[in-house]
């Protein structure tokens, strides 16, 4: 049965990459709401192209109002199904990029693309992998669905929309994880700290960074009435000197335009990156007054956020063997007429509960003058080991890798969180580093074309149960 999967998804491959290509080169990225376009008219118009594309392969295919699609073979209640998402992270600066970031090109053996790893070609060359086994007629008439959703990078509506309309699966898989079966996701909650800003009373005349909680922006931008620009360089290089931020500034007549540079990464991993809010905040601290009306947060931030990517300065810090450790990350500061807020993002494992993170972290910003204001909440996701959903998986992985590897935990959310019984699995194997939501995103091709092989044959082992 494998070696038969595998010269099916050997000649179909062509047109698999053929298809990955077309939807990256759509600019799926969160825009405003139309009328018949709930997150903009990219999203619209990617999710009409991956119904086509699973209409023209002989799939039923149904778009429930642009919120979300899926592509359907066989018949019954109940169904297995692949959920995955097309929409995806700004590309950040393109100037940056090995190729341009909505192209699709293949670099030496592998996509690099925005959506290349998140989740674009994964969850198109699952199509290919339902694709493989509705031509060889192995599902036994029985029903499966590949759902493409189109709001995981930014909310949760339409999975919440789904699931008004259509009942949940018997059991699903997300390819928007890691290989082997992704058995545990920490908890996401981001929150906001702000403060009321006199713009009389602060030489920072604009602040901006980032555009998503859930990615370390590339750069902060910032504005500053020009009062003794010689401490300001000193203090920037004493500040360079001692950390990882760079800085750049231009001095103007009545101000200086300054940016620091950071590196841009996942929040559920802020360790590898560099925080360039977090790198303003410290420059800031160093050079306001104490009479400046934005040196109170600037000092709360650096003092208790700062890089304590485990939240230990703010008091939530948790330690998991099992499932990984809290991390926090800074993703978004912006100045307005009135406030400077900044959004967060907490991953976290079994142990800490929701009410807790509320308490304490309202508690410590009422304690230094800041407002709190919750956002999205997410708890943890566990699977038993021993579950139907997880040891399939975990066969057909082992059948076509040979690779004996336990179940992981990861600290990214998936749609494993959103919809009932599912787990990621896949697309990316352990030692694979495909930069998602960061600088030249990509995927190796014969990792994804062996994912293909993996999926069908878990597929068909679920559809035993």
């Amino acid at each position: 049965m494998k070696a038969i999967i595998e010269n099916f998804i050997e000649k179909d491959f062509n047109e698999t990459l053929s298809d990955i290509k077309k939807i990256l080169q759509i600019k799926t990225v969160k825009d405003l709401p139309t009328k018949d376009a709930p997150f903009g008219e990219g999203l619209k118009k990617g999710l009409e192209e991956v119904l086509a594309m699973a209409k023209r392969l002989g799939f039923k295919t149904k778009n429930l109002d642009n919120y979300i699609g899926y592509a359907e073979i066989g018949s019954g209640d109940e169904y297995i199904a692949i959920l995955g998402h097309i929409d995806v992270v700004p590309a950040g600066d393109e100037s940056k990029w090995k190729v341009l970031p909505f192209s699709g090109e293949i670099v030496g053996n592998e996509i690099v693309s925005r959506g290349a790893l998140d989740n674009k070609a994964p969850i198109i060359s699952a199509l290919h992998a339902m694709y493989c086994l509705k031509e060889l007629e192995l599902t036994g008439r029985k029903k499966i669905r590949v759902v493409f959703g189109t709001n995981e990078e930014s909310g949760d509506e339409d999975i919440k929309y789904y699931l008004k309309k259509e009942k949940p699966p018997k059991y699903a898989f997300t390819p928007d994880g890691r290989f082997p079966v992704v058995f545990s996701e920490k908890g996401i909650y981001t929150f906001r700290y702000s403060e009321i800003i006199d713009l009389e009373n602060t030489t920072v005349l604009e602040l901006l960074g980032g555009e998503k909680s859930n990615v370390i922006p590339e750069k902060c931008s910032c504005k500053i009435k020009l009062e003794n620009s010689e401490k300001l360089v000193k203090e920037i290089e004493k500040l360079e000197s001692r950390s990882r931020y760079k800085f750049k500034f231009v001095i103007k007549e009545d101000y200086i335009d300054l940016e620091c540079f950071g590196v841009s990464a996942h929040a559920s991993s802020p360790q590898k990156g560099i925080n360039p809010i977090i790198g303003m905040f410290a420059l800031l601290n160093q050079i306001l007054n104490e009479n400046d009306s934005l040196k109170n947060l600037s000092k709360f931030i650096s003092n208790f956020i700062g890089e304590k990517y485990d939240g230990s300065g703010l008091g939530i810090n948790m330690k998991s063997l099992e499932t990984g450790d809290l991390t926090l990350s800074v993703g978004i500061v912006k100045l307005n007429q009135s406030n400077v807020e900044i959004k967060m993002n907490i991953r976290y494992p079994q142990g800490i509960t929701e009410k807790f993170l509320d308490k304490t972290l309202e508690k410590k910003a009422k304690e230094n003058g800041i407002k709190f204001l919750k956002d999205n909440h997410n708890p943890p996701l566990y699977f038993d080991r021993d579950s139907i959903l997880v040891k399939s998986l975990q066969k057909s992985y082992l059948d076509v890798t040979g690779r004996d590897e336990k179940p992981v935990a990861l600290g990214g959310g998936t749609y494993a969180k959103l919809m009932p019984n599912t787990v990621a699995f896949g697309p990316n194997f352990v030692e694979y580093r495909g930069n998602p939501h960061g600088i030249n995103e990509s995927i190796d091709i014969d990792m994804l074309k062996q994912g293909m092989i993996i999926y069908a044959l878990g597929v068909l082992e679920l559809l035993k149960n």
